[in-house]
């Protein structure tokens, strides 16, 4: 190009070109066409101007302050923030992004993010509620990001099941589809087999979660699964794991956890139960479900199958999604799951449902899913408390994330108080060890308390030789936390 982009929008008053870096990806990706136009107004926080700096070099990156008339540049792929921008650096303003033929907004990532979990929702809405999507929204979909946060919250096939009453598949979507029917046709042929021999045994069993949720969507293999969870006599642990082994199944887990995990190739797992929550983590829900076999009933046709009542299962739904709600996250699925059990049972006992829910401590867990899932999945309007909701889950993927993860530790270590008091209290909770985590993790300083000073300096003295960096990591996780705005 030999003109300046200068003097293209002095001269047509914009400029379009293909973009290159990556600087300001996922918005702006490799070979975009990109529209410039010359500013009109002024320009504010979130816009993404081209600037062109004292170097002579062309930059495109989004306005993340302005100060006295300075603008603060960053790319929103990067880390490193530009300072002392000024107008006279500024040649026009991105307005169009064109991939694919479809032209797309110049977003925030937040607002693309939004967008992409709307159009999800609403295919996933589609394909729940047996409806067809409408053809001209779906067409200016970007399908690409669709796919990848249904990926992310293992949807795909759902969707793809929505997408398919519209346009031709794209492969991607064809391919995850057809993977889901593969691997639920293969749980659902293996399933009977382990069945078989359970029987044979006399051993009792109960399918768990997904095993159930899965009969409740509209077409087979609509839910996409990753294992099945089976509860068995706990006393039986040792001659179930004979007959995996017998059934070609590899034992990956055993007696380190409340389920054994098994493998067989392609990809299958199964995870036998000894019991419904592991008790050292979750000691509440441990007991709550300790003698949950005293309330199964027997399932038609079976000798030693058993069912939860309806209610029971939904209690337990809702207490294995709140273990992973508080913890790393739960995603999208969790809502759909809910949303589908709960349209399949319209009737269940509410008052049974109040007073053991209040026993478990989730009634308002349970309120904000029942609420949120009809909402999303009916058309419904959010307000701005459930919408900040919805963006947890979203941002959850399928099973939580280590953000998350991080995030939560540390909030419920600080109490929920990001105040410079509660982290110094936290810290000198970590150096002087007293009570219970004194007694869990230094049994023999908590016997012998003349001792406790030669703790005090062995402790330091020992974590700056093994690991160094994670003591000064924790040191900069704690003085920088900050807790998420409410709306």
């Amino acid at each position: 190009m030999n003109k300046k982009f200068e003097d293209m929008i002095a001269e047509q008053g914009r400029l379009i070109y293909t973009n290159e870096g990556d600087s300001m990806y996922p918005i702006i990706r490799a070979r975009d066409l990109l529209v410039i136009e010359a500013v009109k107004a002024p320009l504010k926080v979130g816009d993404v101007p081209l600037y062109k700096r004292d170097s002579g070099q062309y930059v495109l990156h989004r306005i993340v302050a302005i100060k006295k008339g300075k603008y603060a540049m960053k790319g929103d792929n990067r880390s490193f923030i530009e300072k002392g921008i000024t107008d006279k650096h500024i040649i026009g303003v991105l307005t169009g992004i064109v991939r694919g033929g479809k032209t797309y907004p110049v977003e925030t990532l937040p607002e693309r993010n939004e967008r992409i979990a709307k159009d999800v929702i609403y295919l996933l809405s589609c394909a729940v509620n047996e409806q067809a999507p409408d053809k001209e929204r779906v067409l200016q979909m970007d399908l690409a990001e669709v796919y990848r946060l249904s990926e992310e919250h293992m949807l795909t096939a759902a969707v793809a099941f929505a997408l398919e009453q519209v346009i031709t598949l794209p492969r991607a979507f064809d391919q995850a589809k057809k993977k889901a029917i593969r691997k639920l046709a293969l749980f659902e042929v293996e399933r009977a087999a382990i069945a078989r021999e359970l029987e044979n045994a006399g051993i009792w069993y109960l399918p768990l979660k997904g095993v159930l949720l899965q009969k409740l969507y509209p077409k087979f293999a609509m839910r996409q699964m990753s294992d099945n969870d089976i509860l068995c006599d706990s006393s039986k642990m040792a001659e179930i794991r004979q007959i995996m082994e017998r059934l070609g199944y590899s034992c990956e887990l055993y007696e380190e956890y409340n389920h054994d995990t098994y493998s067989k190739p392609p990809t299958l797992e199964f995870e036998m139960h000894r019991s419904l929550f592991p008790e050292e983590h979750f000691p509440q829900y441990f007991r709550y479900f300790e003698n949950i076999r005293e309330r199964l009933l027997p399932v038609d046709g079976s000798a030693y199958c058993l069912q939860m009542t309806d209610e029971d299962f939904y209690l337990y739904f809702l207490t294995h999604t709140y273990k992973h709600y508080i913890r790393a996250g739960s995603g999208l699925r969790s809502l759909l799951d809910t949303y589908v059990f709960l349209r399949a049972h319209p009737h269940l006992n509410r008052a049974y449902l109040d007073a053991e829910l209040k026993k478990l401590q989730i009634a308002d867990f349970e309120e904000l899913m029942r609420r949120l899932s009809h909402k999303i999945f009916t058309g419904g309007t959010l307000d701005k408390y459930e919408q900040n909701d919805l963006g947890y889950f979203i941002s959850s993927g399928c099973a939580g994330t280590p953000e998350n993860q991080e995030y939560n530790l540390i909030s419920e270590s600080l109490g929920g108080d990001d105040s410079k008091e509660a982290k110094r209290r936290f810290l000198r909770s970590r150096v002087f060890l007293s009570g219970e985590a004194l007694k869990r993790n230094y049994p023999f300083f908590a016997k012998h308390k003349a001792l406790y000073p030669v703790l005090f300096l062995y402790r330091p003295i020992k974590g700056a030789l093994t690991h160094p960096k994670g003591i000064l990591t924790e040191y900069k996780k704690i003085k920088h936390f900050k807790k998420k705005e409410e709306p």
